[in-house]
């Protein structure tokens, strides 16, 4: 279909509608062959029926609406005071994008929640010839409307529906403490909260609700984007992904007792980490090592590197060299905030410092190794230039050069590279949306030489779309066998575990993993997370995050 424009019409209940639907709108303006050609107004009806649910009745009922109101007024003063979602909750006028508006009057059931639409105007939006309809209103459309539109109408579910059915969204995913927020995206059917689901993801949970929610909606309005481009390209729908059953309960707004509960966690949180600062503590990350290859690891017999003082050590990557082994880490300082690249010696009951091997003016980390052309390189993380860049060993392992940057004006984490089936692969973690989150995504490219500049991006990227399991933490060749070690983050904690997934099908139109193991941080006493392993064939080197006393470490 590269030839034709994918036509898009936005279903809503007003003109006035968010920013994430005007964000939609702009950016499909900006494409070649995309347009969102008409706005679709679901006028009020005339009988007056509510188009939303009747509120909770009762005097428990109001006080539960007035206090989840309190705490959403002072959670909106704190994101503004964040700074990274400056328009969340903001709407615009879509009529100054789109001058072509069409009225309908939906008919709507007694309970507010259902719309049904005459034949008149199911025809009239019909007419207009549009390939898809997008749901940015109100209402569980149900009718011939849903496919007045050649591909139907696509909407949001801003939850994972095989594990949350409700609302408000990305609430009760801050209330349980999930490790994960999810978003769904859908062609809708008639089935009750039963649409053919055409894209899943999943976001690390942040610790309140509307910072929660802000960064779910960013992050998902990027991921309507890259199905619409889908969509574009191949004049079609993807592939549905097959239904589970809900096992859940349907999640409706707290209650009074909830939304109680909820403060008092976020006080009781709060508490803590104010007392461990008091107390001179703090979470930092250690390194250890094993001598053995990564399948038969014993991570609790591991040696644990010292930290330095009023510094702390992640992100190990091991080599061996004339029969010693060295591992190069990030080395990252507590007052400057920022990282840099050190190498160590690792002997058999204890490592030897060699020296910071590479100082930037800017933060860098996971000092990723490859050899190529008989040459040792580098790519370490440089996100914060917004590059990435590949180093090469001039004397190893204390002298290092930078080489060529590969990639500029991208925001990448924990860059992989390596050799397959006669091209070079890389696999990394970018925040598309650029709001600092680069656990969510992995993005696929290859070239024919690591040092290229010209990438071929995967067809499918992002590949994972999975905050549990997209960012890299380390790459294993083992034989013929490729792993790729994966970070899972947890509520409000990054790094709360690691996988080893071995990569089965790598293509420019298809990527496909598998587990083989999981990585909890259980090896040692007072850890709480590990988001790092790599190996050599007789030494494995991983690291822990545990409760520091800072006094003793500066």
């Amino acid at each position: 279909m590269t030839d034709q424009v994918l036509r898009i019409g936005i279903l809503v209940d007003s003109p006035i509608a968010s920013v994430y639907l005007h964000d939609i709108v702009q950016w499909a303006q900006s494409q070649s062959n995309i347009r969102v050609d008409h706005l679709i107004v679901h006028s009020p009806p005339a009988s007056g029926t509510s188009h939303t649910p009747p509120p909770s009745k009762g005097l428990l009922g109001r006080l539960a609406r007035a206090m989840f109101n309190a705490v959403a007024r002072m959670e909106r003063k704190r994101l503004k005071r964040d700074g990274r979602f400056p328009r969340h909750g903001q709407t615009v006028d879509l009529r100054g994008a789109l001058k072509s508006v069409l009225e309908l009057n939906p008919i709507v059931s007694p309970s507010g929640v259902v719309y049904r639409f005459t034949a008149d105007d199911v025809e009239r939006v019909r007419a207009l010839g549009l390939d898809v309809l997008i749901r940015g209103g109100g209402g569980m459309l149900r009718g011939d409307i849903l496919s007045a539109a050649r591909l139907g109408v696509v909407s949001f579910h801003h939850a994972d529906n095989r594990i949350n059915r409700g609302m408000p969204a990305a609430f009760w995913e801050v209330f349980h403490r999930e490790d994960a927020t999810g978003f769904t995206l859908q062609r809708l059917t008639e089935e009750l909260d039963g649409g053919d689901v055409l894209m899943r993801g999943q976001f690390p949970t942040r610790h309140y609700y509307l910072l929660n929610q802000a960064a779910l909606y960013e992050k998902s309005n990027y991921h309507l984007k890259v199905l619409l481009t889908r969509i574009a390209r191949t004049g079609d729908l993807p592939p549905t992904i097959a239904p589970i059953p809900y096992a859940g309960k349907l999640f409706r707004a707290p209650r009074a007792s909830q939304t109680l509960a909820y403060v008092l966690r976020l006080v009781q949180s709060s508490l803590r980490k104010r007392l461990d600062r008091i107390r001179g503590k703090e979470y930092r990350w250690q390194v250890s090592y094993v001598r053995s290859g990564w399948s038969h690891a014993v991570l609790w017999r591991g040696t644990t590197i010292s930290n330095p003082v009023g510094r702390y050590l992640a992100d190990p990557f091991v080599i061996e060299r004339d029969g010693l082994s060295f591992c190069f880490v990030e080395d990252f300082d507590c007052n400057s905030k920022r990282g840099h690249i050190s190498a160590y010696e690792l002997g058999n009951r204890d490592a030897t410092f060699l020296a910071a091997v590479i100082k930037e003016p800017f933060h860098m980390s996971f000092p990723y190794l490859f050899e190529y052309e008989g040459d040792l390189f580098m790519c370490p993380e440089t996100s914060e230039k917004n590059e990435i860049r590949i180093y090469r060993c001039t004397d190893f392992p204390l002298k290092w050069q930078l080489e060529k940057t590969i990639m500029s004006n991208v925001r990448a984490a924990d860059t992989m590279l390596f050799e397959r089936d006669g091209f070079w692969w890389m696999l990394t973690n970018i925040d598309p949306s650029g709001i600092g989150d680069y656990c969510s995504e992995l993005f696929v490219f290859r070239s024919r030489s690591p040092l290229s500049t010209d990438w071929e991006p995967h067809d499918g990227n992002p590949v994972v779309v999975d905050s549990a399991r997209a960012r890299n933490a380390g790459l294993i060749r083992d034989g013929e066998k490729i792993y790729r070690v994966s970070q899972k983050q947890g509520f409000d904690q990054y790094g709360k575990g690691s996988q080893v997934n071995e990569i089965l099908t790598l293509t420019t139109n298809a990527y496909e993993e598998v587990c083989v193991a999981a990585i909890e941080p259980n090896f040692q006493d007072g850890i709480i997370g590990t988001h790092h392993l790599h190996c050599t064939k007789t030494t494995t080197v991983f690291d822990s995050l545990k409760l520091s006393n800072i006094a003793k470490s500066r």
